[in-house]
């Protein structure tokens, strides 16, 4: 069974699979986010999409299963919003460098690899948000859909986000969970700042920065 038709049949249900209130991490901390283009990786149904995006932020939402993005755009559409979706795979999928000022994964771990594309899809400055569970939870109980390599092992995040500024980390139990939660930070270049790429704190109000394609637009 591929990917796509396994979550297909999961998603496949009355109502929504995992509700329809966001993460309480993300609802607790979405502020500490990059405000403007957010990437909701693996957004399946569209609980934490939805919630950014009514709170003002421009939101891409990505996942490999169809009904899942139906589901998604039905909630977008009860909730008077608008989002971005795509039925996607990760392991065909070319991250825009610099396209996204947040990027969100819950539960939802990618191949090592694709951690320096995450990073090079952030913009200066820009932010990650990750939630999962650990392999402590898969000792205890597994989860529907989640296969050995979907769980994180101790510290694991943090060696792939080690080119990141780490703003919060927690690994350990949450409501009868084992999970890792991160919020995470790509250091801002004092040039990308100087040339108009990226903000400085406290500039997000001052209108978009430049994107990597203004390089090459003719004057």
């Amino acid at each position: 069974m591929s990917k796509k038709e396994k979550w297909n049949k999961l998603y496949d249900c009355s109502g929504f699979l995992y509700g329809t209130e966001p993460l309480a991490f993300l609802k607790e901390q979405w502020t500490r986010l990059r405000k403007g283009k957010v990437l909701d990786l693996a957004m399946g149904e569209g609980r934490n999409a939805v919630f950014l995006a009514e709170r003002g932020l421009q939101v891409v939402g990505f996942d490999v299963s169809d009904v899942a993005i139906e589901k998604a755009k039905k909630l977008a559409y009860e909730k008077n919003v608008q989002i971005e979706t795509k039925v996607a795979d990760l392991d065909l999928y070319l991250f825009p460098l610099l396209g996204f000022d947040s990027i969100i994964l819950s539960y939802f771990k990618p191949p090592s690899r694709y951690y320096n594309e995450i990073v090079r899809a952030l913009a200066q400055g820009g932010t990650v948000l990750i939630e999962n569970y650990t392999t402590d939870q898969l000792t205890r109980e597994s989860v529907a859909g989640f296969e050995n390599q979907d769980y994180f092992y101790p510290n694991e995040l943090l060696k792939n986000l080690k080119d990141l500024q780490i703003l919060y980390y927690n690994e350990g139990e949450v409501n009868g969970k084992w999970i890792v939660q991160c919020i995470a930070k790509k250091p801002t270049d004092k040039d990308a700042i100087k040339y108009g790429f990226a903000k400085g704190d406290g500039d997000e109000n001052k209108g978009r920065f430049k994107s990597a394609e203004d390089l090459f637009k003719k004057k």
